[in-house]
């Protein structure tokens, strides 16, 4: 203590009895930051390292193994990745060209589809959505193919994450990451590809590579953390999960067909005598089918209890399968395909919060694999077709994904009709969520009704908003003083017998 808090702690005023300090420092404590046995025992692999070093190498490769041996042994894991790539992919996204052009529009859009048809791209863009899932990464590499049936001849070669690494020891080196080389922003600037995969059995471990720039590399993963830039498996944290319900379901079985083999148990008796014993123990006897059997004597005969499964092997199941697909926000009756224990609308209600993620996988699937891939697309189609204009930025452009499944279409048919009707959506908004093009549905729907496009446009326009009725015209000041041409009668006057006549009501006298 220093010399002038001595003397203000010789001179302070003492506190009053039942009054407390002011300035009195106040101590919080977490429960999950004690020190106790038990709470160190649950987090005794809790570490402080950054994420690199948390997902290295070592790390990544033993998940993407046990999370590749569950895809190919676990019914449920591999149903999950699958059903997980048909929600986000689907039978994949749409051009939709936003220049002011339309006949340039509808080409270029057909020129995309036709090079996607021949390159398969769709059908490797679902295979780079499992890799994420189950591998955790994916890429994909940029290559010509000459090969390839369509005038431009660019090509999307998937690659599994193993083949992306370092081939050679390069020290410490903070913007190289396990085969992937960052410029001082943290942009990836090249890739060192392995040549073969190092699982290959006749690769003979060579370690061929190539550095590829990351112009012609995709690179598709979650960032779960700041500085990440190598991702784990999207089920590591469940991923224990699905070898315990494989064993649970190993042991049930295993169990069941054991009572099932052991038809029947002898029960020796205590011997009487010092002889041999009638049977020996655990000896096996066959007995014939539909036959009386009589045992030694002194034993007693008990047949085997088939007692699994349990009465609780569903609801076990069943939550083991719901924390199975937590991390991908897949409701259980999606990942089970199974809405028998639901309502109609419990089972609409769970599928918002996965809808929800599979938007987010969407965006990110633009940004990370669609966006470069029509650049590089684009820049090869302007060479090719001798497009006159500019092949750098790429157009304005969008892209058409394929609608989530309805459950209840007339419910969703008048919610939207609604909106039209409010003006908060519009039609081609609506055309979107469907996977659809508006303008193309409008040059179809003209064709099939035998009418223009600005007449299918207008017909549209007016059942979306409907002409309201002109209001019914008031006489004229002329036309009210004008006297009608019937002879007026003239009303009876009623005898009042001294009362007040009552006045006349909804144009007729009222009569005592």
């Amino acid at each position: 203590m220093s010399i002038l808090g001595f003397i203000r702690r010789i001179f302070a005023r003492p506190p009053r009895p039942g009054v407390e300090v002011a300035n009195r420092m106040v101590r919080a404590r977490y429960d999950a930051a004690g020190e106790g046995s038990e709470i160190k025992n649950i987090w005794a692999n809790a570490d402080a390292l950054d994420a690199d070093a948390s997902n290295s190498l070592a790390v990544r490769q033993k998940l993407r193994q046990r999370s590749r041996y569950e895809r190919t042994n676990n019914g449920h894991a591999a149903g999950i990745i699958g059903t997980q790539a048909n929600y986000v992919i689907g039978t994949g996204p749409k051009l939709r060209m936003q220049t002011g052009n339309a006949n340039f529009n509808r080409m270029v859009e057909a020129r995309w589809e036709s090079w996607c048809k021949a390159s398969r791209f769709f059908r490797k863009l679902r295979t780079l959505d499992k890799a994420k899932t189950g591998d955790g990464e994916s890429f994909g590499h940029f290559r010509t193919n000459p090969l390839l049936g369509d005038l431009v001849k660019l090509d999307l070669r998937t690659l599994e994450c193993d083949q992306i690494t370092s081939p050679v020891f390069v020290g410490d080196d903070e913007n190289y990451v396990d085969g992937i080389r960052y410029d001082d922003y943290g942009n990836p600037v090249s890739y060192d590809v392995l040549k073969f995969h190092p699982g290959a059995t006749w690769t003979s471990g060579r370690q061929e590579y190539e550095t590829i720039p990351a112009k012609f590399m995709v690179h598709w993963f979650n960032e779960d953390r700041c500085g990440q830039h190598r991702g784990v498996p999207e089920t590591t944290s469940t991923l224990n999960l699905f070898g315990t319900g494989r064993r649970y379901r190993e042991a049930v079985v295993a169990a069941a067909e054991t009572a099932a083999d052991i038809t029947v148990v002898a029960e020796m008796g205590v011997p009487t005598d010092d002889g041999p014993d009638q049977l020996r123990p655990f000896t096996s006897v066959p007995i014939d089918k539909r036959t009386m059997v009589v045992g030694p004597a002194g034993a007693k005969m008990a047949q085997m209890k088939a007692e699994q499964p349990t009465t609780t092997y569903d609801s076990f199941t069943r939550a083991m399968l719901c924390e199975e697909a937590r991390p991908l926000n897949m409701p259980y009756n999606i990942a089970a395909c199974d809405s028998s224990g639901y309502s109609f609308s419990g089972g609409r209600l769970d599928h918002l919060t996965y809808y929800v993620g599979v938007d987010v996988e969407r965006q990110d699937c633009e940004l990370c694999v669609l966006e470069a891939t029509f650049a590089l697309w684009f820049e090869e189609a302007q060479r090719a077709y001798g497009w006159s204009v500019p092949a750098m930025p790429a157009p304005r452009h969008h892209w058409g994904w394929p609608k989530m499944p309805q459950i209840d279409d007339a419910k969703t048919a008048s919610a939207r009709q609604t909106a039209l009707g409010c003006g908060t959506t519009s039609p081609s908004r609506i055309a979107d969520e469907d996977g659809l093009d508006d303008e193309d549905e409008i040059e179809v729907l003209a064709a099939d009704y035998g009418v223009t496009v600005e007449e299918m446009r207008e017909i549209r326009r007016n059942a979306i908003f409907p002409a309201k009725a002109p209001p019914p015209q008031e006489p004229s000041a002329d036309e009210a003083d004008e006297p009608d041409d019937g002879e007026e009668e003239e009303e009876e006057e009623e005898p009042t017998n001294g009362r007040a006549r009552l006045p006349a009501t909804n144009g007729y006298a009222r009569r005592r």
